[in-house]
């Protein structure tokens, strides 16, 4: 037979886990669910007659660990982490240094097993993390904001990829590059050459157009060349 003061300590160790109301109360995870999850609301303007919504529980799975030091490497978290629970999704960031002098690195996390995000929360949430320097740096495990995860997009491969040396534009312009190439490796003797020859025909070409304007000046001076002009003239009047 039990004594009065077990009975007592039993039955106030039963209220103690039931609460005032009778009921039992809520582990941590499920009172972090609660507050988390949506507020629902009732449709429509009967009040009583039309059924209330199910309650739709957001369950959190992804965690951020903020606060870390700026010169840490994805890898040296790892190594501090280790052995991580099961997760699907790791996501490092450096720190950003526009934010000087704030200059935090961060992690993010989707664990599979939502019970394990307890254990990694008191284990690291306050855990000191020491740069290279000495310095120290209190961590701060908190559910992240933003709960989906980031997909990664294959990127597909370029049909041009390779394709340049069969390219007409690029085969012209090699031919135009070559051309100028072996003129800039010329002897000085050789482009003065090309020089003098491109001046006697341009020297040329000016002369020949001299004469064939004075011949044409000199055809309208003759009385053919008058009456020419005449004609021109009436037939236009």
């Amino acid at each position: 037979m039990r004594s009065e003061k077990e009975a007592a300590r039993g039955l106030g160790a039963a209220l103690a886990a039931r609460g005032p109301s009778g009921r039992e109360k809520p582990s941590a995870m499920e009172v972090q669910f609660r507050r988390e999850s949506p507020p629902t609301t009732s449709s429509g303007c009967g009040g009583g007659a039309d059924k209330p919504r199910e309650e739709k529980r957001t369950v959190l799975s992804k965690v951020v660990i903020r606060r870390l030091p700026p010169s840490l490497t994805k890898e040296q978290l790892e190594e501090q982490l280790h052995p991580l629970p099961a997760h699907d999704y790791f996501e490092f960031f450096t720190a950003d240094l526009s934010l000087f002098p704030h200059l935090y690195s961060r992690a993010y996390i989707n664990f599979r097993n939502p019970e394990d995000i307890l254990l990694f929360r008191d284990r690291f949430d306050g855990y000191i993390f020491i740069d290279s320097k000495g310095l120290e740096y209190p961590a701060v495990v908190e559910f992240a904001p933003f709960q989906k995860i980031a997909k990664k997009k294959l990127k597909k491969k370029d049909a041009k990829t390779g394709s340049i040396e069969d390219d007409a534009e690029y085969k012209k312009f090699l031919e135009a590059y070559c051309v100028e190439e072996e003129k800039a490796a010329a002897s000085p003797e050789t482009l003065l050459g090309d020089i003098e020859a491109k001046t006697r025909e341009l020297i040329e070409n000016s002369r020949g157009e001299a004469g064939r304007t004075k011949e044409e000046g000199a055809g309208k001076e003759t009385p053919a060349g008058r009456r020419k002009e005449k004609k021109k003239r009436g037939g236009k009047m």
